[in-house]
Order: C-alpha cells, then structure tokens, then sequence
C-alpha cells in the first residue's frame, strides 16, 4: 500500500471522527437518535413488547379509557391501542425506509448521468425533473397510489416515486461540481470509463448530502404513507398503520379522545426524531462547521 493511499485514508478517518464528535456534542440529535433506536427495537420486537396482538377484537372492551391493562385505551373494536401503535411502527419504519431506498437510488442514478454529461441529456433529464416538481409531493403520491391501488408496497412505490426530484437535482449540483476537478481529469487519463468514474469517483465524494437528505426524507415518508393511510390509499385493515387508525377513529374524536390522540403522537414523535437526527447529522457533516 502506497504512502499516499494510507494518507488518504488517515485524513478520511480522521474526518468521520471529527464528525462523530460534532454529531456526539449535538443534544438535538442525540435526543432524536434515542427516539429512533426506541422505535426500531419496539418494532423489532413487537411480539415481546405488545401485551395483545394488534388484531386481537374483543367487543366487550370497546371504548376503554387509558388503563394499567390498556396503556393507551382499546378503540371501536376493542382492540389495544397501544399494541397496534407497537406493531404500527413496524409498518412506517419499513415504509420509510424502502420508500427512501427507492426515491434515493432513482434520484441518484438521475442525478448522476444528468450532472456528469450534461447538455442534451441533462436537459431532458432536468425537463423531467421540473414537470415533477411542478406537483406537490403528496398530491403525486396520491395520483400513483390512486391509480396503483391501495396496499402499503404500492404506497412505498407511491411516496417513493413522488420524492425522487430532489435526490435528482441534489446529486446533479454535487456532480456537476465534481466532474471537472483533477482527480477526475486524472481518472480518465488513465482510461477510466464514465460507468467508473461515476461509481467509483464522484458519488463516493456525493454520499454526505445523500445520506443527510435520506435520513430527513424518512420522516417526509412516513408522514405521507400516513396521510396515504389517512385517505384510505395505503396500508389495509386489519394491518396496524398509524395514518389508518386516525381515520378509523376520527368519528369518535368527540367522545373517545385516545382513540386518535396516541397515533397522532406516535406520527409527530418520530417525524420529530427523524427530523432532529437529520439537522444534526447534516451539521456535523457539513466540513464548514469544524471548530
């Protein structure tokens, strides 16, 4: 291994730490981080923490206020509410994630040809990308989901597809001013095609804004796989999902306030905490911001 090969690494070790300790010092964050890790061990082990299943009826029970034996009250089939929101966070998470999984890899691959080639192609791409953003994010989803039908893999496809312009012209700006730079024009000195400049040189260099924007569309995600939810578009009973739980409960919003209180929280928390992670992570990865 050359000497300049192990300074390269030293340096980009030396940055990950710098932005670890930043990330550490950020109490915002940190806050956020022990939210989401709450949410991914209760959705991982849902079967333990739930006391009921969140399919469990029983008719007896219907409409009982919050309780040593019903944490968060049973709704209009007596089903445990807090069981449901547990199992509930199983159903967001992984629309989340695949969500963001899709939006980001599309927008990357987008991004990356329009921003690398440029002209022609990055017209057209860009034309595309405009014609997207000239509709709101949520009433896209609405369109696809609408037109898919409802279930929660045509709502990842759905909130996906909708938040795909803006990993698209994040990448394009990264690369674009990545393209012309010396280690590029050296690559290709040395007979590097596009295919690995771009997999191997310039994305690698565009992974920090990638990973901040994943982290904070999470949140946008969920919150539209709810509203999806919501509108009777997304995930279908008997699945426990936290936009359909408010729209089942919104009729006795009068007289049986837990019914759309507790999803209502579990939506905003981890919106909340994604969102904190997110400003967080962006910060400490931001190299403008070193002490």
């Amino acid at each position: 291994m050359s000497e300049k090969t192990v300074a390269i690494k030293s340096r980009n070790s030396g940055m990950m730490r710098d932005a670890l300790v930043r990330l550490l010092r950020n109490k915002a964050a940190i806050l956020g981080l022990v939210i989401i890790i709450v949410l991914i061990l209760s959705a991982i082990f849902a079967d333990i923490v739930s006391p009921f299943s969140y399919d469990e009826q029983d008719l007896r029970q219907r409409f009982m206020a919050p309780s040593a034996e019903h944490y968060f009250g049973t709704d209009e089939y007596g089903r445990d509410i807090f069981s449901r929101i547990v199992y509930g966070s199983r159903t967001s998470l992984l629309v989340g994630a695949i969500s963001v999984t899709i939006s980001s890899g599309i927008g990357t691959i987008l991004g990356a040809i329009s921003g690398y080639y440029g002209n022609r192609v990055d017209n057209i791409i860009m034309r595309l990308i405009d014609v997207m953003l000239a509709i709101p994010n949520i009433l896209l989803a609405i369109s696809i989901a609408a037109t898919l039908g409802p279930g929660i893999v045509n709502v990842m496809i759905a909130v996906g597809i909708s938040s795909v312009p803006g990993y698209a012209r994040l990448v394009r700006a990264s690369v674009m001013s990545l393209r012309d730079q010396e280690f590029i024009e050296a690559a290709r000195s040395i007979g590097a095609n596009d295919a690995r400049i771009i997999l191997r040189h310039i994305l690698p260099n565009c992974l920090a804004p990638i990973i901040v924007q994943a982290t904070m569309s999470i949140a946008i995600a969920i919150l539209s796989a709810a509203a999806l939810s919501f509108l009777g578009l997304g995930v279908q009973p008997p699945m426990a999902e936290w936009g359909s739980m408010l729209s089942n409960g919104r009729a006795y919003i009068r007289d049986y306030w837990w019914v759309v209180t507790f999803p209502g929280v579990a939506i905003m928390s981890t919106v909340f905490a994604f969102n904190l992670f997110g400003d967080g992570l962006r910060d400490a990865l931001d190299p403008r911001l070193k002490q």
